[in-house]
């Protein structure tokens, strides 16, 4: 069965806390190392925005098939009754944690707690939307409940492409990278931008695995960002999307540490369409290629 079908069935656990934004949680949004002690888990704001229901973003009402990641969303919030299997590692106002397909100590999902289609969602990248990235950051840590075991850890979502993405309710992945992607990433640093503006044209091959191990190369347009305190849907929009012409649907976008320099964190995007040098493989709307979940 496909990884993406499902989360795994077993285990259940109640919210706990989650590194604040401020003092220690503030090392881990610049990628700094983990903290100790946890603080009180703020919670989220309350009576958190949701996007306005449209066949963009979806409906509340949606439930079954393709929207089971919603399902299990409201089973965590308690409202919907709740099937033997459903696992909420951690829920807040704005999002849930949940374990990933394989069940691996590598493999989770953040799943926002509105009905959220996926990246093609104006929503996403409103100021209105909670910063989705920053919160799969901090719970991917050590003491979390989406703490990835891991060398290095990547962040991910996939394009709308029904081929590719099996579930039509918003999910970032918190996985492991593959070794390699970080020593590619090191060895074109030099050449990778800062500069929001020059984002588009910073295409970088990078030679990814499928989940056979086989080598599966393919192109990304590769920014480093100091921190994830902004929201990277809303400087993918502004500095990819409008900027070329193209759609959000169409877009993966992957997160990973910076190993390099000052630090940070390296966002990594690409679309199918995606126009490369000579001699550069083609683009992709799937962000397998650059995560390690089993």
């Amino acid at each position: 069965m496909h990884r993406r079908r499902f989360v795994r069935l077993s285990g259940t656990a109640g919210a706990t806390g989650l590194l604040g934004l401020m003092g220690a949680g503030r090392a881990l949004a610049d990628g700094g190392p983990a903290p100790g002690p946890n603080p009180p888990e703020p919670g989220g704001p309350v009576g958190s925005p949701c996007p306005t229901p449209s066949s963009l973003c979806g409906y509340p009402s949606d439930t079954g098939g393709r929207y089971d990641l919603w399902d299990r969303v409201q089973v965590c919030q308690g409202t919907k009754t709740p099937p033997p299997f459903t696992d909420c590692l951690r829920t807040t106002s704005t999002y849930v944690v949940l374990h990933g397909g394989s069940g691996s100590n590598h493999d989770y999902l953040l799943v926002p707690s509105c009905r959220v289609s996926g990246i093609e969602c104006p929503f996403v990248a409103t100021s209105a939307a909670p910063n989705y990235w920053l919160d799969a950051w901090l719970n991917a840590q050590p003491g979390q409940p989406g703490h990835v075991v891991y060398p290095h850890i990547g962040l991910g979502i996939n394009s709308a492409d029904p081929t590719i993405r099996q579930q039509d309710q918003l999910h970032i992945h918190l996985a492991g990278i593959h070794s390699g992607i970080q020593t590619q990433l090191n060895n074109h640093d030099s050449t990778i931008t800062n500069d929001p503006s020059r984002w588009r044209n910073q295409i970088v091959p990078i030679w990814g695995l499928t989940s056979t191990g086989a080598p599966a190369p393919r192109s990304y347009r590769v920014i480093h960002v100091a921190n994830l305190n902004v929201n990277l849907f809303t400087l993918l929009r502004n500095s990819v999307v409008r900027p070329t012409g193209s759609t959000m649907a169409a877009q993966t976008l992957a997160v990973t540490p910076r190993l390099v320099g000052n630090g940070g964190f390296y966002v990594l995007n690409s679309e199918p369409g995606l126009s490369v040098p000579p001699g550069q493989p083609r683009g992709t709307g799937t962000v397998d290629f650059l995560l390690a979940y089993a």
